[in-house]
């Protein structure tokens, strides 16, 4: 095969959408501003519970999830760990919990646990 024709598969590779993957949760991005370690025990339980529920979930169907509210937060001061180039992102878990992070392929990075919808 030539050096053409393997660059060629290489792109394509790299260009397949990830929106038929499942959400996968990350956190090796997480801030301090806002961190896990200071959610209560309901919270915790309510996080747990949400994970379970969006890792089962399909990126091409995140938007459609009832009461999610996936959605891109602007005008936001990103912490100096996060390439500008990012779009931040929200989703929500109750009436004030949200998670803010990120999505890179399947995963979803998250930054904040925000338990008192103070970032969007």
């Amino acid at each position: 095969m030539s050096n053409k024709k393997n660059l060629a598969n290489i792109n394509e590779t790299r260009s397949e959408s990830t929106d038929d993957k499942f959400c996968t949760l990350k956190f090796s991005m997480c801030d301090s501003k806002y961190p896990m370690h200071e959610l209560n025990s309901n919270e915790i339980k309510e996080f747990v519970s949400f994970a379970k529920k969006i890792e089962k979930i399909q990126w091409k169907n995140i938007k459609q999830v009832p009461g999610l509210r996936y959605e891109v937060l602007h005008n936001f001061s990103k912490p100096d760990s996060i390439s500008k180039d990012v779009t931040i992102r929200s989703m929500r878990l109750s009436q004030k919990f949200r998670i803010i992070g990120y999505r890179e392929g399947e995963y979803f990075y998250i930054v904040w646990f925000d338990n008192k919808h103070e970032t969007c």
